[in-house]
């Protein structure tokens, strides 16, 4: 593949367990994880995973999955194959099956079914902008672990998931509190066991810029989430940390989530990661929030989350990160609809 594209060679070299690739879209991640997969096939006989989170996704992206690579010139003297299913898809290499495909929403069935020699996931477009027809699935990562647990059993293996820039929040980084590496490209969290991988090509930008669709695009939120790697779904708006002198005030709970509400000297109230454990201000406004700690309470009607959607309203009101930000964001929204 040409220095344009994504190489997976140093991502590979870091071992780890889950390996998360976030990038500009068109850096071909999809094209060069069939390549990869391709190549340790080869070389090793592994197979592999191919997952997307709902069968639709799954059926639009089987169609050309082998095309693409063949089309330009790789493995063109290999007999590749997609061989569907109603129970499993499986991609086969000169008639040995070398992956398989699986949609994330229905991979629960798969529990019974051995996978001996996969040892790689891919779990391609892992984010989503869920304003769209697409959300993110009820209890995903959970279902994620349940096919990591049924493929690999005792086994070491490797899962990648590749996503465009879209947004820091998603279920994934929330659950194993994950950030972005915005001072190089690669972050280990876990004791190695997680790496993110936020890549930058800084010829592969001039090149795109330079077209006529990226002069088109130039200075706009799409331009700089399609070349600048920016989180399209992601702004600084109302970002702002806390000052010394605020006060707290309660404590909301929003999708496993504490959020602390705080009040400042400088008439602005702000939701921040930091609370006060002891407080008795303690407030879940949904059932799988709500715990023995906790007031159930509609949002709506609660007085400490109306400060909230009044401040909010006003523009006085401000977050201390961008993940606490997309976090109340969506509840304050539901509020006022």
């Amino acid at each position: 593949m040409g220095s344009f594209y994504y190489n997976f060679d140093k991502l590979f070299s870091y071992n780890a367990l889950l390996n998360f690739v976030i990038t500009e879209r068109g850096l071909g991640k999809t094209f060069g994880v069939k390549v990869a997969m391709l190549q340790k096939f080869i070389k090793n006989g592994d197979q592999f995973i191919y997952v997307r989170r709902y069968k639709t996704e799954l059926d639009s992206a089987l169609v050309t999955f082998w095309s693409d690579i063949q089309n330009n010139g790789y493995f063109d003297d290999l007999d590749l194959k997609v061989k569907k299913s109603k129970m499993l898809t499986k991609f086969t290499c000169d008639d040995e099956v070398c992956g398989f495909a699986v949609p994330l929403s229905t991979a629960n069935i798969l529990k019974s079914t051995a996978f001996p020699k996969v040892k790689y996931i891919v779990f391609d477009e892992f984010l989503i902008d869920d304003s769209g027809v697409y959300k993110y699935l009820k209890n995903e990562v959970q279902l994620m672990l349940d096919l990591i647990e049924t493929t690999f059993r005792l086994r070491d293996g490797q899962v990648i998931f590749l996503g465009n820039a879209l947004s820091i929040t998603n279920p994934y980084f929330a659950y194993f509190d994950l950030e972005l590496p915005y001072n190089s490209e690669f972050k280990s969290f876990k004791d190695g066991q997680i790496i993110v991988n936020y890549a930058r090509n800084e010829e592969y930008r001039k090149v795109k810029k330079a077209s006529r669709f990226g002069r088109l695009i130039e200075g706009t939120s799409y331009g700089r989430y399609a070349i600048d790697n920016q989180m399209l779904k992601d702004n600084h708006n109302f970002i702002e940390k806390r000052p010394p002198d605020s006060r707290f005030f309660g404590l909301v709970i929003i999708n496993g989530m504490n959020v602390g509400i705080w009040f400042s000297r400088n008439g602005h109230l702000y939701m921040s990661e930091k609370f006060e454990p002891n407080t008795i201000n303690k407030f879940a406004c949904d059932y799988d929030d709500h715990t023995e700690d906790t007031m159930f309470v509609n949002a709506r009607e609660n007085y400490y989350l109306n400060a909230c959607l009044k401040y909010y309203k006003q523009g006085l009101l401000r977050f201390e990160n961008q993940k606490v930000k997309n976090v109340c964001i969506k509840l304050l929204n539901k509020c006022i609809i």
